[in-house]
């Protein structure tokens, strides 16, 4: 996963950023971080799940493999919800499977 740190692409969706990656391999694979500087742990492993849990929804959606990494680097404004989480992730995939058909 460091190679998508060094060599991936950059993408700024709101609350949520991803770095990406063509794979070779034969499936997608997701990796979620979430800065310390978003607040004390609870908080932090509550919006884990909630990604995790938006990606497991939506992974059918990629068409093409992808190494991605989504990122949540800065405290939320507001509380954050699941439709938020779920509409940034398809708005993530939908992203990718546009870049993906380009390359």
């Amino acid at each position: 996963m460091a190679r998508i740190f060094q060599h991936g692409n950059y993408r700024g969706l709101g609350l949520i950023s991803i770095k990406y990656l063509t794979s070779s391999s034969s499936e997608s694979r997701f990796l979620v971080t979430v800065s310390k500087r978003v607040g004390h742990a609870p908080l932090r492993n509550r919006l884990k799940r909630l990604l995790r849990e938006a990606i497991r929804h939506h992974r059918h959606q990629i068409c093409q493999p992808v190494d991605v990494c989504f990122m949540i680097t800065k405290k939320p404004q507001r509380p954050v919800e699941q439709p938020y989480i779920e509409s940034s992730v398809h708005q993530a995939f939908q992203f990718l499977n546009a870049q993906t058909a380009e390359d």
